[in-house]
Protein backbone atom coordinates (compact mmCIF):
# COMPACT_ATOMS: atom_id res chain seq x y z
CA UNK A 1 0.00 0.00 0.00
CA UNK A 2 1.42 3.46 -1.02
CA UNK A 3 1.86 6.30 2.08
CA UNK A 4 1.10 9.51 1.71
CA UNK A 5 4.90 10.00 1.38
CA UNK A 6 4.23 9.00 -2.32
CA UNK A 7 3.56 11.74 -4.75
CA UNK A 8 0.06 11.66 -5.55
CA UNK A 9 1.02 11.39 -9.37
CA UNK A 10 1.61 8.02 -8.26
CA UNK A 11 -2.03 7.29 -6.93
CA UNK A 12 -4.19 8.83 -9.00
CA UNK A 13 -4.41 10.15 -12.65
CA UNK A 14 -3.67 14.00 -11.72
CA UNK A 15 -1.12 16.07 -9.99
CA UNK A 16 -2.07 17.31 -6.54
CA UNK A 17 -4.67 15.66 -4.29
CA UNK A 18 -8.31 16.00 -4.89
CA UNK A 19 -8.70 17.98 -1.77
CA UNK A 20 -6.02 20.16 -0.29
CA UNK A 21 -6.74 20.24 3.41
CA UNK A 22 -5.01 18.86 6.69
CA UNK A 23 -7.92 17.13 9.00
CA UNK A 24 -4.85 17.00 11.82
CA UNK A 25 -1.27 16.29 12.30
CA UNK A 26 -2.11 13.26 13.83
CA UNK A 27 -2.98 11.69 10.29
CA UNK A 28 -0.74 13.26 8.48
CA UNK A 29 0.50 9.70 7.51
CA UNK A 30 -1.71 6.72 6.71
CA UNK A 31 0.50 4.66 9.21
CA UNK A 32 0.32 6.93 12.35
CA UNK A 33 -2.29 6.69 14.62
CA UNK A 34 -5.41 8.38 14.06
CA UNK A 35 -7.22 10.47 16.29
CA UNK A 36 -10.70 11.97 15.94
CA UNK A 37 -10.22 15.69 15.43
CA UNK A 38 -13.20 17.97 15.44
CA UNK A 39 -13.67 18.84 12.11
CA UNK A 40 -12.41 18.39 8.43
CA UNK A 41 -12.02 21.44 6.61
CA UNK A 42 -11.22 22.43 3.25
CA UNK A 43 -11.11 26.71 2.99
CA UNK A 44 -15.06 27.19 2.84
CA UNK A 45 -15.66 23.43 2.86
CA UNK A 46 -16.62 22.04 6.11
CA UNK A 47 -17.69 18.99 7.58
CA UNK A 48 -18.54 18.63 11.31
CA UNK A 49 -17.23 15.21 12.43
CA UNK A 50 -19.72 13.03 14.49
CA UNK A 51 -18.84 10.78 17.06
CA UNK A 52 -17.78 7.14 16.49
CA UNK A 53 -20.86 6.24 17.99
CA UNK A 54 -22.93 7.73 15.05
CA UNK A 55 -22.48 3.96 13.88
CA UNK A 56 -24.91 2.91 16.04
CA UNK A 57 -27.65 5.27 14.24
CA UNK A 58 -29.21 2.94 11.68
CA UNK A 59 -29.64 -0.61 12.83
CA UNK A 60 -28.13 -4.41 11.00
CA UNK A 61 -32.11 -4.74 9.73
CA UNK A 62 -31.84 -1.48 8.06
CA UNK A 63 -29.05 -1.87 6.04
CA UNK A 64 -29.99 -5.69 5.71
CA UNK A 65 -33.15 -4.34 3.95
CA UNK A 66 -31.65 -2.03 1.13
CA UNK A 67 -32.39 -3.59 -2.48
CA UNK A 68 -30.30 -1.13 -4.46
CA UNK A 69 -27.08 0.34 -3.17
CA UNK A 70 -25.30 2.16 -6.60
CA UNK A 71 -21.58 1.63 -6.51
CA UNK A 72 -20.80 5.23 -7.22
CA UNK A 73 -18.24 6.76 -9.88
CA UNK A 74 -16.18 9.09 -9.10
CA UNK A 75 -15.94 11.90 -11.63
CA UNK A 76 -12.71 13.87 -11.95
CA UNK A 77 -11.39 17.38 -13.01
CA UNK A 78 -8.96 17.15 -15.76
CA UNK A 79 -6.87 18.44 -12.79
CA UNK A 80 -7.21 14.88 -11.15
CA UNK A 81 -9.30 17.19 -8.31
CA UNK A 82 -12.91 15.76 -7.16
CA UNK A 83 -15.56 17.29 -9.69
CA UNK A 84 -18.13 17.21 -6.71
CA UNK A 85 -20.49 18.82 -9.06
CA UNK A 86 -21.23 16.26 -11.07
CA UNK A 87 -20.96 13.80 -8.84
CA UNK A 88 -23.54 15.10 -6.25
CA UNK A 89 -25.79 15.15 -9.84
CA UNK A 90 -24.76 11.70 -10.00
CA UNK A 91 -26.14 11.08 -6.40
CA UNK A 92 -28.86 13.45 -6.76
CA UNK A 93 -29.74 11.35 -9.64
CA UNK A 94 -29.80 7.81 -7.97
CA UNK A 95 -32.00 9.43 -5.06
CA UNK A 96 -34.74 10.72 -7.24
CA UNK A 97 -34.79 6.72 -9.20
CA UNK A 98 -35.11 5.42 -5.71
CA UNK A 99 -31.62 3.86 -4.89
CA UNK A 100 -31.64 2.55 -1.31
CA UNK A 101 -27.66 3.30 -0.66
CA UNK A 102 -24.71 4.88 -2.15
CA UNK A 103 -21.33 2.97 -1.76
CA UNK A 104 -18.37 5.10 -1.80
CA UNK A 105 -15.15 5.01 -3.03
CA UNK A 106 -15.27 1.25 -3.99
CA UNK A 107 -13.82 -0.22 -7.36
CA UNK A 108 -16.12 1.35 -9.45
CA UNK A 109 -15.59 5.20 -7.35
CA UNK A 110 -11.51 4.37 -7.77
CA UNK A 111 -11.22 3.92 -4.07
CA UNK A 112 -8.04 2.27 -4.90
CA UNK A 113 -6.18 5.53 -6.48
CA UNK A 114 -7.35 7.70 -3.12
CA UNK A 115 -5.15 8.62 -0.48
CA UNK A 116 -6.66 7.92 2.43
CA UNK A 117 -7.41 11.26 3.35
CA UNK A 118 -9.50 11.89 0.15
CA UNK A 119 -11.18 8.92 0.82
CA UNK A 120 -12.72 9.43 4.06
CA UNK A 121 -13.49 13.53 3.06
CA UNK A 122 -15.46 11.95 -0.12
CA UNK A 123 -17.66 9.95 2.07
CA UNK A 124 -17.95 12.66 4.66
CA UNK A 125 -19.13 14.65 2.09
CA UNK A 126 -21.63 12.19 0.69
CA UNK A 127 -22.61 11.73 4.42
CA UNK A 128 -23.27 15.67 4.68
CA UNK A 129 -24.90 15.99 1.65
CA UNK A 130 -26.99 13.14 0.99
CA UNK A 131 -27.18 11.11 4.48
CA UNK A 132 -30.64 12.78 5.62
CA UNK A 133 -31.94 10.16 2.19
CA UNK A 134 -29.53 7.48 1.65
CA UNK A 135 -27.73 5.29 3.64
CA UNK A 136 -23.91 5.19 3.09
CA UNK A 137 -21.84 2.84 2.63
CA UNK A 138 -18.18 3.51 2.67
CA UNK A 139 -15.12 1.65 1.48
CA UNK A 140 -12.77 0.99 3.81
CA UNK A 141 -10.58 -2.39 2.75
CA UNK A 142 -6.85 -2.79 3.03
CA UNK A 143 -4.93 -5.89 2.46
CA UNK A 144 -3.33 -4.50 5.87
CA UNK A 145 -5.41 -5.06 8.79
CA UNK A 146 -4.01 -1.44 10.53
CA UNK A 147 -5.07 0.39 7.50
CA UNK A 148 -8.27 -0.96 7.71
CA UNK A 149 -8.90 -0.33 11.36
CA UNK A 150 -8.21 2.87 10.77
CA UNK A 151 -10.43 3.55 7.84
CA UNK A 152 -13.11 1.91 9.29
CA UNK A 153 -12.82 4.17 12.33
CA UNK A 154 -12.35 7.52 10.17
CA UNK A 155 -15.32 6.05 8.20
CA UNK A 156 -17.97 5.51 11.33
CA UNK A 157 -16.60 8.76 12.63
CA UNK A 158 -17.67 11.03 10.03
CA UNK A 159 -21.05 9.37 10.07
CA UNK A 160 -21.29 6.80 6.92
CA UNK A 161 -23.68 3.43 7.87
CA UNK A 162 -21.86 0.14 7.20
CA UNK A 163 -18.47 -0.44 6.09
CA UNK A 164 -17.12 -2.55 3.15
CA UNK A 165 -14.50 -4.86 3.64
CA UNK A 166 -12.44 -7.00 0.30
CA UNK A 167 -10.35 -9.12 1.83
CA UNK A 168 -6.46 -9.04 1.92
CA UNK A 169 -5.22 -9.31 -1.53
CA UNK A 170 -1.37 -10.35 -2.64
CA UNK A 171 -0.46 -11.15 0.35
CA UNK A 172 -1.98 -14.78 -0.06
CA UNK A 173 -3.87 -14.61 3.59
CA UNK A 174 -4.53 -17.91 5.20
CA UNK A 175 -8.02 -18.94 6.35
CA UNK A 176 -7.26 -18.50 10.23
CA UNK A 177 -5.49 -14.65 8.84
CA UNK A 178 -9.32 -14.15 7.22
CA UNK A 179 -11.20 -14.74 10.16
CA UNK A 180 -8.48 -12.99 12.51
CA UNK A 181 -8.60 -9.61 9.99
CA UNK A 182 -12.29 -9.66 9.51
CA UNK A 183 -13.01 -9.95 13.61
CA UNK A 184 -10.49 -7.18 13.92
CA UNK A 185 -12.72 -4.86 11.51
CA UNK A 186 -16.22 -6.43 12.82
CA UNK A 187 -15.30 -5.20 16.65
CA UNK A 188 -16.08 -1.78 15.14
CA UNK A 189 -19.57 -1.55 13.75
CA UNK A 190 -21.48 -3.17 10.83
CA UNK A 191 -19.67 -4.69 7.89
CA UNK A 192 -20.20 -5.77 4.42
CA UNK A 193 -17.67 -8.62 3.40
CA UNK A 194 -16.82 -8.20 -0.18
CA UNK A 195 -16.02 -11.39 -2.26
CA UNK A 196 -14.35 -10.58 -5.92
CA UNK A 197 -11.30 -13.38 -6.56
CA UNK A 198 -11.40 -11.86 -10.01
CA UNK A 199 -10.00 -9.04 -8.05
CA UNK A 200 -8.22 -10.25 -4.80
CA UNK A 201 -6.81 -13.83 -6.57
CA UNK A 202 -8.31 -15.42 -3.32
CA UNK A 203 -11.19 -16.79 -2.73
CA UNK A 204 -13.49 -16.02 0.49
CA UNK A 205 -14.81 -19.77 1.08
CA UNK A 206 -17.86 -20.45 2.83
CA UNK A 207 -16.14 -22.09 6.01
CA UNK A 208 -14.47 -18.29 6.45
CA UNK A 209 -18.34 -16.58 6.15
CA UNK A 210 -19.86 -19.37 7.91
CA UNK A 211 -16.79 -18.49 11.35
CA UNK A 212 -17.98 -15.20 10.96
CA UNK A 213 -21.96 -15.29 10.81
CA UNK A 214 -22.69 -15.04 14.49
CA UNK A 215 -21.22 -11.78 14.71
CA UNK A 216 -24.08 -9.42 15.03
CA UNK A 217 -21.98 -6.72 13.37
CA UNK A 218 -21.75 -8.46 10.00
CA UNK A 219 -24.59 -7.12 7.55
CA UNK A 220 -23.63 -9.77 4.94
CA UNK A 221 -21.83 -10.02 1.82
CA UNK A 222 -21.29 -8.53 -1.48
CA UNK A 223 -20.51 -11.64 -3.78
CA UNK A 224 -19.34 -11.80 -7.23
CA UNK A 225 -18.31 -15.73 -7.56
CA UNK A 226 -21.58 -16.50 -8.72
CA UNK A 227 -25.65 -17.24 -7.85
CA UNK A 228 -24.26 -20.59 -6.97
CA UNK A 229 -22.48 -19.49 -3.82
CA UNK A 230 -25.26 -16.92 -3.22
CA UNK A 231 -27.98 -19.55 -2.96
CA UNK A 232 -25.52 -21.36 -0.78
CA UNK A 233 -25.21 -18.61 2.10
CA UNK A 234 -29.07 -17.38 1.28
CA UNK A 235 -29.99 -20.92 2.36
CA UNK A 236 -28.86 -20.69 5.61
CA UNK A 237 -30.00 -17.31 6.11
CA UNK A 238 -27.11 -15.16 5.73
CA UNK A 239 -27.59 -12.05 3.47
CA UNK A 240 -25.90 -11.06 0.11
CA UNK A 241 -26.05 -8.91 -2.20
CA UNK A 242 -24.74 -9.64 -5.62
CA UNK A 243 -22.27 -7.79 -7.33
CA UNK A 244 -22.81 -8.74 -10.68
CA UNK A 245 -25.33 -6.73 -12.79
CA UNK A 246 -25.90 -9.32 -15.47
CA UNK A 247 -26.93 -12.13 -13.31
CA UNK A 248 -28.23 -9.56 -10.79
CA UNK A 249 -32.51 -10.18 -11.88
CA UNK A 250 -31.96 -14.20 -10.95
CA UNK A 251 -29.78 -13.89 -8.30
CA UNK A 252 -32.84 -11.58 -6.47
CA UNK A 253 -35.55 -13.81 -8.29
CA UNK A 254 -34.20 -17.13 -8.03
CA UNK A 255 -30.90 -17.16 -5.36
CA UNK A 256 -31.99 -15.35 -2.56
CA UNK A 257 -30.08 -12.41 -2.87
CA UNK A 258 -31.59 -9.57 -1.25
CA UNK A 259 -30.98 -7.05 -3.89
CA UNK A 260 -27.96 -6.16 -5.87
CA UNK A 261 -24.41 -3.59 -5.45
CA UNK A 262 -24.51 -2.43 -8.85
CA UNK A 263 -22.44 -0.18 -11.44
CA UNK A 264 -25.50 -0.27 -13.88
CA UNK A 265 -27.56 2.07 -11.84
CA UNK A 266 -24.97 5.14 -12.41
CA UNK A 267 -26.48 4.77 -15.84
CA UNK A 268 -30.27 3.14 -15.48
CA UNK A 269 -30.96 3.61 -11.76
CA UNK A 270 -34.64 3.29 -12.05
CA UNK A 271 -34.80 0.47 -14.42
CA UNK A 272 -32.61 -1.39 -11.86
CA UNK A 273 -35.31 -0.36 -9.05
CA UNK A 274 -37.77 -1.70 -10.96
CA UNK A 275 -35.53 -5.12 -11.35
CA UNK A 276 -34.93 -5.24 -7.66
CA UNK A 277 -38.69 -4.60 -6.52
CA UNK A 278 -41.33 -5.18 -9.44
CA UNK A 279 -40.70 -9.25 -9.64
CA UNK A 280 -39.45 -11.40 -11.94
CA UNK A 281 -39.71 -10.08 -14.95
CA UNK A 282 -37.91 -11.66 -18.22
CA UNK A 283 -39.01 -8.14 -19.96
CA UNK A 284 -37.46 -5.99 -17.67
CA UNK A 285 -34.58 -7.91 -17.53
CA UNK A 286 -33.93 -8.31 -21.22
CA UNK A 287 -33.83 -4.19 -21.27
CA UNK A 288 -31.50 -3.71 -18.45
CA UNK A 289 -29.07 -6.43 -19.74
CA UNK A 290 -27.09 -4.60 -22.50
CA UNK A 291 -25.86 -1.77 -19.77
CA UNK A 292 -25.21 -4.26 -17.35
CA UNK A 293 -23.03 -5.91 -20.26
CA UNK A 294 -21.37 -2.95 -21.41
CA UNK A 295 -20.47 -1.68 -17.61
CA UNK A 296 -18.72 -5.43 -17.41
CA UNK A 297 -17.10 -4.78 -20.87
CA UNK A 298 -15.94 -1.37 -19.34
CA UNK A 299 -14.22 -2.88 -16.70
CA UNK A 300 -12.72 -5.60 -18.19
CA UNK A 301 -10.88 -3.56 -20.26
CA UNK A 302 -10.22 -0.58 -17.76
CA UNK A 303 -9.70 -2.01 -14.61
CA UNK A 304 -8.09 -5.44 -13.40
CA UNK A 305 -10.62 -8.13 -13.85
CA UNK A 306 -12.53 -10.54 -15.60
CA UNK A 307 -16.07 -8.16 -16.28
CA UNK A 308 -17.17 -8.58 -12.19
CA UNK A 309 -17.34 -5.25 -10.47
Amino acid sequence: MLNNNCSSSLLFRGPGLAFSHSIATTCNKRNTCWKAPQAAVRNDFCLPMSSSAVKNRTSIGDIRSLRLITAVKTPYLPNGKFDLEAYDNLVNMQIANGVEGILVAGTTGEGQLMTWDEQIMLIAHTVNSFGNKVKVVGNAGSNCTSEAIKATERGFAVGMNAALHINPYYGKTSLDGLVAHYNSVLSIGPIIIYNIPTRTNQDIPPSVVQNLAQNPNLVGLKECVGNERIKHYTDQGIVVWTGIDKTSHDARWDFGAVGVQSVASNLIPGLMRELMFEGKNATLNSKATPFALACGEKDRVCHVGEGNW
